[in-house]
């Protein structure tokens, strides 16, 4: 466990504001950049945190992720709505996707968004928070047809990627907050490992033959090894269809998938969010809700065990520590932002 360095929230907002600034961002892209990447850090997801901004930075002064342009509207229903968004940076298309669906929710029961070819969008679980603290439930895919690194269940060959997943759960107490790849982890995650020369927990991945293997230094051997599906080699058949789903989802429906034969800089996304008060009612909808919460924190613990704790609620009880007491930032994160800070004459904050 790397040991981490705490800083206010703000003062770190700031500073990665003023990182995408430097990149050419506009203040309102740079923002929607640097709010969701600390969104990462602190529901703990470092590697979808600033630990990640330095691949944005590098890829905005690349031109893979595009500083400026119009996103297109090619279809626009009361129930739905595409965009094609020229890979323009992921945060900002979402949070407008957000505002629009939103805004229709008051008066719609349910709305669709399909959001294709924009840049990598970062944590899931934190565009879940919007729609649940307005009370809707919703569900967010979105995936990187460029990459390969995933065997489907039964093969040996990476065909498709981690290919993550959220669904957001309102209630009158904390939300229910899902976010995981189909697969046993995400790309980051495994090349983290690589990248530090450790052996993973588990034999979670696949050589190029087929052997099951702890070293994530496979996925980048030639011919390269394989993510398995979550189940892994016996029951890896459930991940391997709920990963067929978020490829249907966000690839299919935008049209920005695998047969464009991408680069590995693009994302598309699908957003279905669902407003209760339009099926049983708001009141019916939570008070099944809640009692499935109770019913299930009220579940006899394990042996050993702490008991129950429903998906989401480690995260925002972290989010809201950090918040109030600063958010923790390893020192690999530091490294791989200090040239930034360096080429933009740029400080870390002072510690919390």
């Amino acid at each position: 466990m790397q040991s981490k360095n705490k800083f206010p929230y703000d003062d770190l907002l700031t500073l990665a504001v003023r990182l995408g600034l430097g990149c050419g961002l506009d203040e309102e892209k740079a923002m929607a950049m640097a709010s969701k990447a600390l969104d990462g850090d602190l529901l703990g997801y470092p590697t979808h945190g600033l630990m990640f901004f330095s691949a944005y930075l590098a890829r905005i002064e690349a031109g893979q992720i595009a500083r400026a342009g119009q996103i297109e509207e090619t279809h626009d229903q009361p129930g739905s709505f595409y965009w094609r968004c020229g890979r323009l940076p992921g945060a900002w298309a979402m949070e407008r996707a957000t505002t629009k669906i939103l805004a229709r929710l008051h008066t719609t029961a349910a709305v669709t968004a399909s959001l294709g070819d924009c840049s990598h969008i970062g944590c899931l679980q934190a565009y879940l928070l919007p729609f649940v603290q307005a009370g809707y439930m919703v569900t967010i895919s979105a995936t990187n047809p460029g990459v390969r690194s995933v065997a489907p269940f039964g093969g040996a060959d990476p065909v498709l990627t981690s290919n993550p997943i959220a669904y957001g759960i309102p209630s009158r107490t904390n939300p229910v907050l899902i976010d995981f790849s189909t697969s046993l982890a995400s790309n980051k995650f495994f090349s983290n490992y690589a990248d530090r020369g450790e052996t993973l927990p588990g034999k979670w991945l696949l050589t190029a033959e087929g052997i099951p293997t702890d070293d994530a230094s496979v996925l980048a051997a030639n011919p390269p090894g394989t993510i398995l599906p979550i189940g892994g080699l016996d029951f890896g058949y459930k991940g391997f269809g709920a990963s067929l789903f978020v490829e249907a989802a966000s690839l299919a429906l935008s049209g920005f998938g695998r047969r464009r034969n991408p680069d590995t800089f693009g994302q598309s996304v699908f957003i279905h969010a669902i407003n209760p008060a339009f099926f049983a009612g708001r009141d019916a909808f939570l008070d099944e809700v809640d009692l499935l919460i109770a019913d299930c924190k009220a579940s006899k613990p394990l042996p050993g065990s702490a008991g129950v704790r429903m998906p989401g609620e480690r995260a925002l009880a972290l989010r809201e520590e950090q918040l109030k007491t600063g958010v923790g930032i390893s020192s690999e994160a530091i490294a791989r932002l200090n040239p930034w800070l360096n080429k933009f004459d740029l400080r870390w904050p002072e510690a919390a």
